[in-house]
């Protein structure tokens, strides 16, 4: 099945002017999923790694037959911390979208972000945007406080590679500490417990082997598909990869 995309340039309230893209089969889409990249993945035409995870799986997704929403984001430098600033663009770029393509809007509407962009998803969540969605699923997001979600959602999972290790330093106050890594089997848990919502939802939590951060192979021995994981997840139709 061949993808079609239409995209619009729009502009943000910080005055910058970004562009959306709606990809979508050729005939009435059957479900609409919400695509948030990580922070290496700043414009949608990007030539990285991670830039082809996310045209695999829109492609894998539009195959299924829904359409996947997805926008450029500010551009970030390579191993420097996200700022508040920073996260704050990124969730009003993603309701902008929801609100821009809401005339086309399909349920169930399922909202899927990686890394930052799962930080974002969230902290819509939390605002109560969308309204209501029939599923989100984040991507090597560490959620170190109590989130309340607005929300409302009947489940959320949280999907970690296997090699995402996560690593603490003690602050000036405990120098005599030494720094401390965590797997994803330990904070992938501890992320789960800190959801909360106006209303119960489920909350899951998924081990992918021999990925990274970004669902990237690594290591030496067998890797899971992460597309077909996430389109699993998404609850769209698994399709083969010749379609």
């Amino acid at each position: 099945m061949s993808v079609h995309q239409r995209t619009q340039w729009r502009r943000g309230p910080d005055g910058a002017r970004y562009r959306t893209r709606r990809s979508f089969p050729a005939g009435p889409p059957n479900a609409t999923v919400l695509l948030a990249g990580p922070g290496s993945v700043s414009v949608l035409d990007g030539q990285g790694r991670d830039d082809g995870l996310l045209e695999r799986l829109t492609g894998r997704l539009v195959a299924g037959g829904a359409q996947v929403l997805a926008c450029d984001m500010p551009a970030r430098e390579p191993n420097t911390p996200s700022t508040e600033a920073d996260q704050l663009v990124r969730a009003g770029r993603l309701s902008q979208l929801l609100d821009g393509y809401g005339h086309v809007l399909v349920r169930p509407l399922v909202l899927l972000g990686f890394s930052l962009g799962g930080l974002a998803l969230l902290h819509l969540l939390r605002a109560g945007e969308p309204r209501d969605a029939d599923g989100a699923v984040l991507v090597g997001t560490v959620i170190e406080e109590d989130a309340f979600l607005t929300s409302r959602l009947p489940s959320l999972d949280l999907v970690y590679g296997s090699f995402d290790l996560v690593g603490y330093v003690a602050d000036a106050d405990d120098e005599a500490l030494p720094p401390a890594v965590f797997a994803p089997d330990m904070y992938g848990q501890w992320s789960a417990s800190r959801l909360v919502g106006r209303r119960s939802f489920e909350v899951r939590v998924h081990l992918l082997e021999g990925l990274g951060h970004t669902l990237q192979p690594c290591g030496s021995g067998p890797a899971r598909d992460a597309v077909s994981a996430l389109t699993s997840l998404v609850g769209a139709p698994e399709v083969t990869a010749s379609q």
